[in-house]
């Protein structure tokens, strides 16, 4: 059982010299139809522009969720971030000023 190297991992030897048959492999994996992955929001519900209105308005509503959760989050860690460098000047000044005192 051999292995090479690939990238920054290792791969069986075997994987590596079955590139045709992979490709085989890939057009009898049976894949949906995609007509039938989209499809109204609701099982009943037709396509029609006041369900498409109502899905846009739903996506812009929770688009703008995540945009106030993201920048709550990017205040949080700024806050910790100016902290950090707060308690750092800190200890520089205070490390900075006993070494002036050795000499």
């Amino acid at each position: 059982m051999g292995f090479i190297k690939q990238g920054l991992s290792y791969i069986h030897l075997e994987d590596a010299i079955g590139g045709q048959d992979n490709a085989d492999e890939a057009a009898d994996i049976p894949m949906p139809d995609p007509t039938h992955v989209a499809g109204p929001s609701q099982v009943n519900e037709e396509y029609s522009l006041e369900s498409l209105s109502r899905e846009l308005t739903e996506m812009a509503r929770l688009q703008n969720e995540m945009m106030n959760i993201q920048n709550t989050r990017h205040h949080e860690i700024c806050t910790h971030l100016r902290n950090l460098d707060t308690g750092i000047s800190g200890l520089e000044r205070h490390f900075n000023s006993d070494a002036s005192d050795d000499f």
